[in-house]
């Protein structure tokens, strides 16, 4: 039998981080020139690489340069459901009346 264990966020992290490094790399691209091209402090790119960790404005700007700006826009890009009635209930919640301060 199967037990789903979520992925942890250090887990992401340092999956992102390991596939930037890689892409930067196959770019041939030295953490110099990315944090030139990109605005990023080179300081930021090595601990990015290094632990994973950045602002999500830095990692912005680095995918922009390593040419995953689609990628990025595509993975939040739509919503996601996990069963049709989550999509009914979310999409009914969407479109209900909202309060308003307004005196009548």
């Amino acid at each position: 039998m199967y037990i789903f264990e979520p992925i942890s966020t250090e887990d992401i992290l340092r999956r992102l981080s390991r596939n930037c490094r890689l892409r930067r790399l196959e770019k041939n691209l030295s953490q110099k020139s990315l944090s030139e091209t990109s605005g990023v402090p080179l300081s930021t790119i090595q601990r990015f690489e290094h632990i994973g960790e950045i602002s999500l404005a830095s990692f912005v700007k680095i995918v922009r340069v390593l040419g995953y700006a689609e990628d990025m826009m595509e993975l939040i890009g739509k919503p996601k459901y996990s069963s049709l009635d989550e999509m009914v209930r979310i999409n009914k919640n969407r479109n209900r009346k909202r309060g308003t301060d307004e005196k009548i």
